[in-house]
C-alpha cells in the first residue's frame, strides 16, 4: 500500500469519526479483509474499499468490484472510494472521498433490517499473492485470488496492502512463511514476482502459477512450472479455476 493510499484511508477514518459512524478496519470477514466495515445503527454492514485508480473505464471496474465485495461477504452494501473521481455514482457503489459519508447516510436512512449479521472473525490461514502491482491486474487480486482464498477459508494477502514497520523484503518473507500457499502471476515476468516465487519454492510452499502474457518472456528455468494461462476480463472464470487448484494443493 502506498503512502498516498494510507493518507486517503486516514482521511476517510477521520470523516467517519466526525460523522459519528461506527467502523472497523482490516477485519477479516468471509475470507476478505476490506479497508473498512461501517456499521449502521440497526446493525447493517457496509464495505468500503479505497482505490487510488486512474485509468479508462475505472467507474465500471470499481462498480463491479463493489458488487463483488457485497456478494462475497453478504454485506448490505459496498462502496469503492476513488479520490480522483469527478462524479459520484452511489447507486453503482462508486464515490469520491467527500461523497462517501453522504452515501452511507442515505443507506442508513433506508428501512431494510438485518438479522444476525456475521461477526468479523480472526482468520489464521493466508494465501500470499505474488503479482505485478498495476491497475490492470487489480481485478485478478480482488475478484479472482481473493475469491479463491475465501473458498478455502483463507485470506489472500499482498504486501502492498499491508501496514508494517521495517524492511519490505522481511515482510514479504514473513508473509510467505506464514502462508499455506502462494498465488503467482508471472505476467510480464516482474523481478519482484520472480524473487517472491523463488523464495516460496525454496520453502516448498504450494505455488499456483498463472500468466496473461507470453510465457516466452519469462526466464527459461521457469518454463517447467505448471502455469495456467488466463485472459484479462475473465477474472470470474479465473477465480473458479484458482479455487479448484487451491483445493487440490491443500488436500
Amino acid at each position: 500500500m502506498s503512502d498516498q493510499e494510507k493518507d486517503f484511508e486516514r482521511f476517510i477514518a477521520d470523516q467517519l469519526r466526525e460523522a459519528g459512524m461506527k467502523f472497523a478496519t482490516q477485519k477479516a470477514l468471509a475470507g476478505l479483509a476490506p479497508d473498512f466495515i461501517v456499521y449502521a445503527p440497526d446493525g447493517r454492514q457496509f464495505i468500503v474499499e479505497v482505490k487510488n485508480w486512474d485509468f479508462p473505464g475505472l467507474t465500471t471496474e470499481a462498480s463491479r468490484q463493489a458488487q463483488h465485495y457485497q456478494e462475497a461477504v453478504k454485506a448490505d452494501g459496498a462502496f469503492v472510494v476513488i479520490p480522483g473521481l469527478k462524479r459520484n455514482s452511489p447507486s453503482k457503489g462508486v464515490v469520491t472521498l467527500d461523497g462517501l459519508v453522504p452515501a452511507l447516510r442515505a443507506e442508513f436512512e433506508t428501512t431494510k433490517t438485518r438479522s444476525n449479521p456475521p461477526e468479523a472473525t480472526k482468520v489464521d490461514k493466508f494465501v500470499f499473492a505474488a503479482m505485478p502491482f498495476a491497475p490492470q491486474y487489480e481485478d485478478v487480486f480482488f475478484i479472482a485470488m481473493r475469491y479463491a482464498a475465501e473458498q478455502a477459508g483463507a485470506v489472500c494477502v499482498r504486501v502492498d496492502r499491508r501496514e508494517f514497520q521495517g524492511s519490505v523484503v522481511d515482510e514479504i518473507q514473513r508473509l510467505i512463511r506464514k502462508s499455506v500457499a502462494v498465488f503467482v502471476d508471472l505476467s510480464e515476468a516482474k523481478p519482484n514476482v520472480l524473487y517472491e516465487t523463488g523464495y516460496a519454492h525454496a520453502l516448498k510452499k504450494p505455488c499456483i502459477h498463472i500468466c496473461s502474457t507470453p510465457l516466452e518472456k519469462v526466464p527459461f528455468d521457469v518454463h517447467q512450472w505448471k502455469t495456467t494461462k488466463y485472459h484479462r476480463g475473465q477474472t470470474h472464470k479465473l477465480g473458479k479455476e484458482l479455487a479448484q487448484r487451491l483445493k487440490e494443493v491443500l488436500a
